[in-house]
């Protein structure tokens, strides 16, 4: 819709990259100050584990950015330089996950307590993200072509578009939908009790649960998921909410357990 900001001789400013940017940024800082102010956790050893979270999350969301449209440019649907352009959520927080798991336990903090407090700036990032990927017209949903008059008003038609040629907005849905689990996450974590909340566990769960019930029943509706849906990507959504559900399983039971022996 509007991918370039300005354009100063060769240099341009893509809106893509500077939400994206703006975003992970939020991430890291928004992350940094609740890990200390809310959990307790020491600055250097935040930071340390966040700047391990970022680089990994950054590789992992190209990588996996690159292999999901592969077979796109394997059978002439997108040229080579498309196929570089995007990044994965899925491969970003996969990544990202699992790089801050290896230094957490390196340092002997609370995976609990710094996934939780990763949660709200998560769907932040999410949530702003995806406004750049509107922007920049990847990630775009599936679509048909319509008659005149009978347009879906929730519908959205970009400039690459043939006439008439209408798609769902998947970028904008994403966005609202991280939006909505952001404010119910922030409103839980108001309401519940301080020592619970401090314990972890919970928040990022429920995140889980919440993106990863939301991508399961969107993906099929992104056109850029039209090849490999079908073959991986719904498994990746369905182990979040394994993941997650066991999570926040394994988080009431210890709860429950602790306050049967007081």
């Amino acid at each position: 819709m509007y991918p370039v900001i300005f354009r100063i001789s060769f240099v341009e400013v893509r809106s893509y990259y500077l939400l994206w940017a703006s975003a992970l940024f939020l991430l890291i800082f928004w992350s940094r100050y609740r890990a200390m102010r809310v959990y307790g956790m020491e600055d250097d050893d935040v930071t340390s584990v966040l700047i391990w979270v970022y680089c990994a999350g950054i590789l992992g969301a190209f990588a996996a950015g690159v292999a999901e449209k592969l077979p796109l440019y394997w059978d002439g649907r997108l040229s080579l330089a498309q196929t570089f352009r995007g990044l994965s959520s899925g491969g970003g927080l996969l990544a990202g996950g699992l790089a801050g798991l290896w230094q957490l336990r390196k340092r002997g903090l609370s995976a609990d307590a710094f996934a939780d407090a990763a949660a709200l700036p998560l769907a932040a990032m999410l949530a702003i993200g995806r406004i750049g990927c509107f922007l920049e017209g990847c990630c775009v949903g599936s679509g048909h072509y319509c008659k005149p008059g009978t347009v879906p008003w929730w519908s959205v038609h970009f400039p690459f578009d043939p006439a008439n040629f209408f798609r769902f907005p998947s970028q904008l849905a994403e966005s609202l939908s991280a939006l909505f689990i952001l404010l119910l996450l922030a409103a839980l974590s108001h309401a519940a009790p301080k020592m619970i909340i401090k314990r972890g566990g919970i928040l990022f769960p429920l995140f889980m649960l919440f993106y990863g019930l939301y991508r399961l029943l969107s993906d099929p509706l992104r056109q850029s998921n039209a090849v490999t849906y079908a073959q991986s990507g719904h498994y990746i959504w369905i182990a979040a909410l394994v993941v997650g559900l066991f999570w926040l399983s394994f988080t009431a039971f210890r709860l429950t357990h602790r306050r049967s022996y007081r």
